[in-house]
C-alpha cells in the first residue's frame, strides 16, 4: 500500500505491540489508533473517567513506516479484535496495513497469520491536557511494581505512601510491602514532601503487563491526587497512565 492511500508500518515484535493493544483494552473498549507522519498515538479515558492511558511509538520504532502526509485515523474495537488475534511468539512481527474502511494484521512468523477488520466509528472525545503538580517523583524496578501488586492482591485499595525519599510503602488488606534504595527497589527519587494517596487495586493491576517490557518505570504523585506511570519502552516508546486516586 502506498502512502497516498493510508498507512503501513512493520513493528519488529508482535508480543510487544499485542502486548501494548491489551493494555489499551483494559482501559477502553473502543479507541482511535491515530497513525501520523511521525508517530502511532493513542490517547483514552476508561468509561469511569478514572484513567487516562496515553502511548506514542515513535516512527523510528517501526523497521517500516510508510503514512500519508495528512495521516490517519483508525478506529479499533479492542473488545472483538483482542478475543480473536492469537498470542504472538517471540520473534514474530508485526505488519499493519489500513485505509479509510479496512484494517489488517499480519501476524508474520513461522506460519503467517492474517487478520482483516473494518474501521469503526469512535466518537471524537475531547481529552484536556493534564496539569498536574507532583511532590515525588521515583523511578522503580518493574518487577519490584509488579511483586507488591501481586503481594497485596485482593486488598481492592492500594494506599501508596512516601513519608522519606528513602522509601516507598504499599499498604493494602492489612499487609504493607517496602521499596527502598538498599534494597535496589528504587532506583532514583525525586523528593520535596511526604505523600500519601490510596488507589483503587483494580485499576492499578490494569497496566501490570507492560512491566514485561521495560526493567524499570516511574511513579508521580502528590497527596490524594493523581498518580501517574510512565513506561518507557525501547525503541523511545512511551506509556503514561494517569489514575484518580480513590474518592
Amino acid at each position: 500500500m502506498s502512502s497516498s492511500e493510508g498507512a503501513y508500518f512493520e513493528y519488529p515484535s508482535a508480543k510487544t505491540f499485542l502486548t501494548l493493544l491489551e493494555v489499551i483494552g483494559e482501559v477502553a473498549d473502543e479507541v482511535l489508533l491515530d497513525v501520523g507522519p511521525e508517530a502511532v498515538q493513542v490517547r483514552a479515558l476508561d468509561p469511569a473517567r478514572l484513567s487516562l492511558i496515553e502511548i506514542r511509538i515513535p516512527s523510528s520504532a517501526f523497521t517500516q513506516y510508510d503514512v500519508r502526509p495528512q495521516g490517519l485515523k483508525v478506529g479499533l474495537n479492542l473488545s472483538s479484535l483482542l478475543k480473536v488475534l492469537p498470542k504472538p511468539k517471540k520473534g514474530e512481527v508485526l505488519k499493519f496495513s489500513a485505509d479509510e474502511s479496512f484494517y489488517s494484521l499480519l501476524i508474520e512468523g513461522v506460519a503467517p497469520k492474517l487478520f482483516r477488520f473494518r474501521s469503526i466509528e469512535v466518537p471524537v472525545e475531547e481529552i484536556p491536557e493534564l496539569s498536574l503538580e507532583f511532590k515525588v517523583r521515583a523511578r522503580i524496578l518493574s518487577k519490584a511494581f509488579k511483586q507488591a501488586l501481586t503481594d497485596l492482591k485482593g486488598s481492592g485499595a492500594i494506599e501508596i505512601e512516601v513519608p522519606v525519599a528513602d522509601y516507598i510503602l504499599f499498604k493494602g488488606g492489612g499487609s504493607t510491602v517496602k521499596m527502598s534504595r538498599v534494597s535496589g527497589s528504587i532506583i532514583d527519587i525525586e523528593f520535596e514532601e511526604s505523600v500519601r494517596s490510596v488507589y483503587e487495586e483494580s485499576y492499578l493491576v490494569k497496566v501490570l503487563p507492560l512491566s514485561t517490557l521495560t526493567d524499570s518505570l516511574t511513579l508521580e504523585l502528590s497527596s490524594s491526587s493523581p498518580l501517574r506511570i510512565t513506561f518507557e519502552i525501547p525503541g523511545d516508546v512511551v506509556v503514561r497512565y494517569t489514575l484518580a486516586p480513590q474518592a
